[in-house]
């Protein structure tokens, strides 16, 4: 045997130079693949050591611990000055005992300084102070990310908070009950982790240190901002030792960028949207309500607003179906099978013009009773309609007492709740009204051993005879007023008269009110009240109110949602962009549709959007101009944008704000970028505006596809506006930026993207299969993954849509689309099917995921042939260069709303085993279409290492 000195010195060189000769005698587009590492053999790395907060008591105690007492330092200093006089022993005695009163003053003032909590009493933001906390509904709110010098910063905060919280309903209601407390907690640095950070990677790169640990980008959603599981320890602690009583913990976080979260504690950014997110939060968090956006399968729970139950009889918000827009909606993102009680409660979106619904008010009402210790007496009359008779309606049985657990209706609490009606007037009205009318009820009740004595005062409106059956269909806006249908029960000659009120929304925060009656024609939320007269008298004989609404006119262009992959949804990896425009008048539309879908043509033919088409989802939304065009002063249009002396487009703060709703609101709360297309030939440049999202401005001609399509691109790789790389490193990079784009981790799924540029490469027909395997290729945080295998599908071309599927891999000339869907062979934590793969020394749990590729294989005798000379030898092409990702290439000619996700089953599992950096792995491809030698190859190699082996011995033999 060798020594293994020998063999290092003596054959790892020519091992070496085998390899080298080998590889140069492999053909072109071939190489050797190296075996994966088995879970054996990967390296683990030694857990980092726990690292103690080092505001922790103990850390402290340690310090102390360690500093000399005086008596020992008396001790220490009468040796070591025997000998010497006893003036200069007390002398010396005296300054080491100063020394020591100073070291601890010193410190004493840097724990000063350093003390998480520098005030230790809660300060009371809102409340009665009168009332025992024991006996409240206790908020206590603390900061994080906020320093030494920004604590007056937390608490002017913190006072906003419960100002605005305590204005909104139904917590007005509670104005008796509730009390909010605010305790500063000081942190070593300012921020949270990840509030700037684009992707995961620059996430992870973040090491912020604040006291509760805040951090966006929480399981991978950048909004998602949610202290440490350290953290919420950190604030029950504090909880139970500055205020016991506290029900919940809500913390703020020193950032301006949006995000926030629910659950034991609730948490929120400083963004100028987080007092409303607040509320959201603290729905999850107080009241346990569920978000009405779907969040996604795992998120989806039978909820006090969310059922799985579609019969309105029997969902559990039946009785209140018909108040106020209560219904019965069906989830939309992904959400079939899934309800929710209305379509624009708080919990879906955020904005003042956004009430909780019915509800959730009514859930959040039981949750304060059921955490505080005050009697309340509530008028819940749910959308019960009352209408005028002989006999009247007897409103006892919509009280409800509540204390604590306890609730009871009026109707069982005998002589203790006595009711007094008055009219309009103020009148008492001597015994129960029944004549039409809005009336006034003053509620008390005496109190017993269980509710305390209280009173209500409440109103309610006795409507006319119950002659009119009214319709109103929402509508989808079309220019037109809605349809009133109607019938009248009426035996006499009678008229009718429609009065419209209702809200138009232009942004989150900006709405306009609709009181008219004329009927409306833009999109908003509206009622109508219909009053039938009597001819002859003029007396009303009866009135009905319907509440419609009329939805702006989107349209899908291309949808690659699907729940057949985890991945595939805009919550995860895919991309929603959004075309309108500004300066299209109402009849414009068809135009500004034609040209949105100009837009989305060249994107889905220019990469890097073309090679990631499966991931971009597109839609347009028509907003309508009273005038056409935009001037250099603001004309009667939509966004009401102007341009400069330049021709370049100026949004407002309004503008933009609109834009975002058109997004958010019309298509998806997820959407990435609103593209808004002006409609005015004077315009030349456009101009961009990110916040939260992304928005884009730009002109209705061929360079402002080409300016949308550059910005969005650098919207994903974070460029600045402008910005275009030059060199093949920039390219590099930016390719990088934008795969990273297109992950998405949630918790311990890793939803990576399946690529292919195999529509750029040259296939010509040889009487085999050309199998397409080798051509796909799995991206994690911007890297190419190894050792992945791949089911393919193949289908036939339908005028550029995906055709039938096929029942064998394609060997003749045609056009053609193929399928490749990751190969499962492993488990994930959470028990779901996974393929595990290694990058960078870590592991990542992949799920099911698909890529989808148009591929031509071109006859032997086509001109374009590259090796006409030897047709019948198999030419994969050249591998689109990855360093080159920019070049525009047509584009796959899929239909507008074509869906690539025909999920059915075929023929061939492939494993790939070699990453290639975006080129073709041709191990698996000489299986199928490409029947290279690799024999012959493989003998060369051979030879070659007996060449060197006789060079070897021969120099042996010389010495």
């Amino acid at each position: 045997m060798f020594r293994k000195s020998y063999w290092k010195k003596r054959f790892a060189p020519v091992l070496a130079g085998a390899l080298v000769i080998s590889s140069l005698l492999v053909p072109p587009g071939h190489a050797f693949a190296a075996d994966p590492v088995t879970s054996e053999e990967q390296t683990v790395s030694p857990e980092t050591p726990e690292v103690k907060d080092v505001t922790d008591s103990t850390d402290a105690a340690t310090t102390d611990a360690n500093l000399t007492t005086p008596d020992s330092i008396s001790d220490s200093v009468s040796d070591s000055v025997a000998g010497t006089s006893a003036t200069d022993a007390s002398s010396a005695k005296e300054a080491a005992k100063q020394d020591v009163k100073e070291t601890k003053e010193a410190k004493a003032a840097d724990d000063a300084v350093t003390d998480p909590i520098p005030d230790k009493t809660p300060h009371l933001v809102y409340g009665d102070k009168s009332l025992a906390d024991e006996d409240a509904f206790v908020l206590l709110i603390f900061g994080d990310g906020f320093t030494a010098s920004e604590q007056d910063s937390f608490y002017t905060n913190a006072q906003n908070t419960a100002d605005y919280l305590m204005d909104t309903s139904p917590w007005n209601e509670f104005k008796d009950t509730i009390k909010i407390y605010a305790l500063g907690v000081v942190s070593n640095e300012s921020g949270a982790k990840a509030d700037t950070a684009i992707n995961q990677e620059q996430a992870n790169a973040d090491t912020r240190d604040t006291y509760f640990g805040s951090s966006f980008w929480s399981g991978g959603m950048q909004r998602l901002l949610t202290i440490s599981s350290d953290g919420s320890k950190k604030a029950k602690q504090l909880s139970d030792q500055y205020l016991p009583a506290a029900d919940f913990n809500v913390v703020i976080v020193n950032a301006t960028t949006y995000g926030g979260s629910g659950g034991d504690v609730c948490v929120a950014s400083l963004n100028n949207e987080s007092l409303e997110m607040m509320l959201h939060e603290l729905g999850h968090t107080t009241a346990k309500l569920s978000d009405e956006y779907f969040a996604g399968a795992s998120y989806a729970a039978e909820m006090p607003n969310m059922t799985a139950e579609s019969d309105p009889a029997k969902v559990r918000w039946s009785r209140f179906i018909g108040k106020n827009g209560v219904g019965v909606y069906e989830y939309d993102n992904g959400g079939n099978g899934w309800y929710r009680p209305h379509q624009n409660c708080k919990m879906r979106f955020l904005g003042k013009q956004y009430a909780f619904c019915e509800v959730c008010k009514e859930q959040i009402r039981k949750t304060f009773c059921q955490d505080s210790n005050v009697t309340k007496l509530f008028f819940q009359p749910y959308a019960d309609m009352f209408y005028e008779s002989d006999t009247g309606k007897d409103m006892r049985e919509y009280f409800i007492l509540r204390r604590g657990k306890n609730e009871i209706t009026g109707d069982k609490l005998g002589d203790a709740l006595t009711l007094t009606y008055k009219d309009a007037d103020g009148n008492v009205v001597s015994g129960i009204p029944n004549k039409a009318g809005t009336y006034t009820i003053e509620a008390t009740f005496a109190g017993d051993s269980t509710y305390e004595k209280c009173s209500q005062t409440a109103s309610y409106t006795i409507e006319l005879p119950d002659l009119i059956t009214l319709d109103v269909p929402s509508k989808v806006y079309d220019g037109k007023p809605a349809d009133l249908n109607y019938t009248v029960n009426y035996d006499k000659d009678y008229t009718v008269k429609a009065h419209y009120k209702g809200t138009v929304p232009y942004a989150a925060e900006i709405t306009y009110d609709y009181d008219s009656d004329e009927a409306p024609v833009t999109p908003g939320r509206y009622s109508v009240t219909l009053t039938a007269y009597d001819k002859a008298t003029g007396t009303a004989i009866s009135s009905k109110t319907k509440d419609y609404e009329i939805t702006f006119k989107s349209t899908t262009l291309q949808n690659n949602d699907t729940a057949d992959y985890p991945g595939a949804m805009p919550y995860y990896n895919n991309k929603t962009i959004v075309f309108s425009g500004e300066g299209y008048t109402a009849g414009d539309q068809s135009q500004f549709e034609d040209v949105a879908k100009d837009f989305v043509k060249y994107f889905r033919s220019t990469e890097p959007f073309k090679e990631a088409d499966t991931y971009f989802n597109y839609h347009t939304v028509e907003t309508v101009s009273n005038e056409s065009g935009i001037g250099q002063k603001a004309k009667d249009t939509y966004y009401k944008l102007t341009y400069d002396k330049n021709g370049k487009i100026v949004p407002t703060d309004e503008s933009t704000a609109g834009a975002m709703y058109i997004g958010n609101n019309v298509i998806t709360s997820y959407y990435k970028a609103n593209i808004v297309i002006v409609n005015d030939k004077n315009v030349k440049t456009g101009t961009t505006f990110k916040n939260k999202r992304f928005t884009i401005y730009t002109t209705a001609d061929e360079a402002g596809m080409q300016f949308a399509a550059n910005e969005l691109r650098n919207y994903f790789t974070n460029h600045e506006e402008g910005y275009t790389p030059s060199t093949d490193a920039e390219k590099d990079a930016e390719r990088t930026e934008f795969l990273k784009a297109l992950y998405y981790t949630w918790y311990g799924s890793d939803y990576a993207p399946v690529l292919s540029r195999a529509y750029d490469e040259t296939f010509t027909e040889n009487g085999s299969p050309i199998d397409l395997a080798p051509y796909f290729h799995t991206y994690v945080l911007g890297k190419e993954v190894e050792g992945v295998a791949y089911k393919m599908t193949y289908y036939a071309d339908d005028n550029g849509a995906v055709g039938e599927e096929l029942s064998e891999v394609p060997s003749k000339a045609g056009t053609y689309h193929a399928k490749a869907e990751l190969v499962m062979d492993d488990v994930s934590a959470y028990g779901e099917p996974c393929k595990k793969v290694t990058l960078d020394g870590e592991t990542y749990s992949l799920p099911l995921a698909r890529g989808w590729t148009t591929y031509t294989i071109q006859t032997k005798d086509d001109p374009e042939n590259p090796d006409p000379e030897n047709p019948d030898k198999p030419d994969p092409g050249t591998p689109d260069d990855p360093k080159n990702p920019r070049s525009d290439n047509p584009g796959q000619n899929l239909k507008p709303n074509q869906n690539l996700n025909n999920n059915k089953n075929t023929t061939k599992n492939i494993n790939i085993n070699k990453s290639t950096n975006g080129k073709a792995s041709n191990k698996a491809a000489t299986r199928t279409g490409d029947q290279s030698p690799v024999w012959m190859y493989t003998l060369l190699s051979l030879a070659a290492l007996a060449v060197i082996a006789a060079v070897i011995c021969k120099r042996r033999f010389r010495r």
